[in-house]
């Protein structure tokens, strides 16, 4: 499964881009739910990749969204995700609480 995802700022990189963030937490949820081993990745794991996986810990596991991405950064000690994610993972993740 692909989501595209740019790791830019500029909002035209990535349109609708609390949608795919919501999506993409929700196909890790899903393909969990089959007992499928998920594997999220990009180039450098170093800001898609922390952004769905805290937005993941939080709208499924009931995490707190910045409690969530300090523990991924934590495994992933180069993550340092791109304003414009973090800003629409946490709106995604406060609709929810």
């Amino acid at each position: 499964m692909e989501v595209w995802l740019i790791d830019s700022d500029l909002p035209a990189q990535n349109p609708n881009l609390e949608l795919v963030l919501a999506d993409a937490a929700d196909a890790v949820a899903a393909l969990r739910s089959e007992g499928k081993r998920v594997l999220l990745h990009c180039v450098q794991a170093q800001s898609r990749t922390p952004t769905v996986a805290a937005l993941y810990a939080a709208r499924h596991l009931g995490a707190d969204f910045d409690a969530a991405l300090a523990a991924v950064r934590e495994a992933l000690s180069d993550a340092a995700p791109q304003h414009a994610l973090l800003t629409a993972a946490r709106a995604v993740a406060d609709r929810i609480g």
